[in-house]
């Protein structure tokens, strides 16, 4: 039951309501302006039912003067009325079809995609599997966009690519290895410009792979041919073009920056056609061999012509004459890191010196003045004590390789008189030893300082800065005035890079490496005579031990 005072309350709300229509009516708008319409919302339907309260029982009167108690005021009590039916569905009219319109930029990265993703699409012939994995992952990176297309036409990077592609021969490489694909209309345009945008990108990077010395093996012209070539990959070709102001000059710029591939491509071009071409062609593809950065200061050897360089800041400070490896047994061609010096050094006979000139005899050996050692697995170690007329001489120079090479002093001095000193059995004799200890030791060590070490036994000296050394190998070289001089191929090295290279022969006969396992053993003189007649072989350690494996 509602209580009075509820009633009450109701009865007022709706007289509220009641005002605020009232005030919102005409009579109630300002003068110069008709206020808008508010809408309040309605009250919810409300049932009012009023019951009379029973009385109650009439309490003992206190006294005959009281006044009569007032009645009981009746009870409103409110009754929600029944929920509203729901609203009907309002039926909205339907669209105007519209056709979807994809452009065939939209469609190129899905037509990229699936050309990366076919096995059977093939980017360039030459192209190996792992260059194409790495231009897909390139393209993946960016998602599947095109490098090289802007409104279904070639980017200006694209054209300046393509001109130094048409001009690969300035730099003797074959402008038919790098096609350029053409942009014409097909069927289907977006898989036609998807193949046009994957193909000059593989030809951007067979360029660069090729400028860095990719175009010819090494390693099958010779085991004794071990440069450690600077092949980019794919991707960061890519990514390097990319990025570059000038995409034609961040190509050329794989080829080799070194004044000497300059000069002989400034000749190549007034030599086309004469025979000299060919032999600028081989020379230039060995200056790939090299590292783009040859070292601020090093050691430059070049075997052929019988001479070492020591280059600082582009310009050599100090030459001498060298003997290199008889044509049997040549000096490997490679590049690595000079370390350290030995003074008085000892010199271990290597295992094929010691059968093949010491006729695997401890006797023979030990009646020359060397030292035979019985190791503890029944083996034989030789060693030349360090003296004048050890075979090392008194110094020599380590940078360590597989090939177990070095530079080094040698007793025999007089070699050096001669015009063709390839006398060695693969390490590099210098003239001048302590001389050329000066400049790469410092300043410190002077050429007399080092003499004075001789006869105190072996000391070992670090180089205060590690110096790299390049044992190369060229027919062709410039002088200050441009002028090429022409080499003798010593070993036929100049011949076999023509080959690889698809040029026809020189005529130069190509040397056999040393294999003594198949060289006809001599016969060791008669010991009496050994001791009395013999003079001491000169060797030094050759690093030609693995030819008896």
């Amino acid at each position: 039951m509602s209580t009075p005072r509820a009633a009450v309350k109701l009865a007022s709300l709706a007289a509220g309501i009641g005002l605020a229509a009232l005030l919102c009516g005409p009579g109630f708008a300002a003068d110069d302006a008709a206020l808008p319409d508010i809408e309040l919302p309605e009250p919810p339907a409300a049932t009012l039912m009023i019951e009379a309260t029973p009385a109650a029982p009439e309490a003992p009167r206190a006294a005959e003067t009281a006044s009569p108690e007032p009645a009981a005021a009746p009870t409103v009590k409110a009754q929600a009325s029944p929920a509203p039916a729901p609203a009907a569905e309002i039926a909205l009219p339907d669209l105007p079809e519209a056709p979807a319109l994809f452009t065939v930029a939209d469609q190129l990265g899905a037509a990229i995609s699936a050309r990366l993703a076919d096995a059977k699409f093939q980017l360039a012939p030459k192209l190996a599997k792992k260059d194409r994995e790495a231009i897909a992952a390139f393209y993946a990176l960016g998602d599947f966009k095109p490098l090289w297309l802007k409104d279904e036409a070639w980017t200006p990077a694209a054209l300046a690519v393509v001109a130094r592609l048409g001009k690969a021969a300035e730099d003797g490489l074959d402008p038919a290895d790098y096609p350029v694909p053409a942009l014409g209309a097909a069927a289907d345009k977006a898989g036609d410009l998807a193949e046009a945008d994957l193909k000059l990108s593989a030809a951007a990077v067979l360029y660069a792979r090729d400028a860095r010395g990719a175009r010819v093996d090494p390693a099958r012209l010779s085991r004794l041919i071990t440069p450690k070539l600077e092949l980019p990959a794919g991707d960061a070709v890519l990514t390097r073009l990319a990025a570059a102001k000038d995409a034609g000059a961040a190509l050329l710029a794989y080829n080799p920056p070194h004044a000497g591939y300059r000069a002989l491509k400034a000749k190549l071009a007034e030599a086309r056609g004469a025979r000299l071409e060919g032999d600028i062609l081989a020379n230039m593809e060995r200056w790939r061999w090299l590292p783009a950065d040859m070292g601020r200061r090093h050691i430059w050897v070049n075997v052929p012509e019988f001479k070492l360089r020591l280059v600082a800041d582009g310009r050599p400070i100090h030459e001498a004459r060298v003997i290199v490896g008889k044509p049997e047994t040549p000096t490997p061609l490679f590049s690595d890191t000079m370390e350290h010096a030995i003074v008085n050094p000892s010199w271990y006979v290597p295992p094929s010196i010691f059968k093949n000139e010491f006729y695997s005899d401890p006797a023979y050996a030990a009646s020359r003045g060397y030292q035979v050692v019985r190791t503890r697995d029944g083996g034989i170690s030789v060693r030349q004590p360090p003296g004048e007329r050890n075979a090392l001489g008194f110094i020599k120079f380590m940078f360590p390789n597989q090939h177990a090479v070095y530079l080094h002093d040698t007793p025999n001095r007089s070699l050096f008189n001669a015009q063709k000193r390839a006398f060695s059995h693969g390490c590099v004799r210098l003239d001048q030893p302590f001389r050329f200890g000066e400049f790469v030791l410092g300043p410190e060590w002077s050429e007399g300082r080092l003499r004075s070490l001789i006869g105190k036994g072996e000391r070992t000296i670090r180089l205060p800065e590690k110096i790299p050394v390049h044992l190369t190998y060229f027919t062709l070289l410039a002088d200050d005035k441009g002028e090429l001089h022409q080499i003798a191929d010593l070993y036929a090295v100049n011949n076999k890079v023509r080959l690889a290279l698809g040029l026809p022969s020189d005529g130069t006969r190509v040397a056999a490496e040393a294999k003594p396992q198949r060289q006809a053993r001599r016969r060791a003189p008669p010991r009496a005579q050994t001791a009395v007649r013999s003079p001491m072989p000169m060797y030094e350690h050759p690093g030609w031990w693995w030819v008896t494996r």
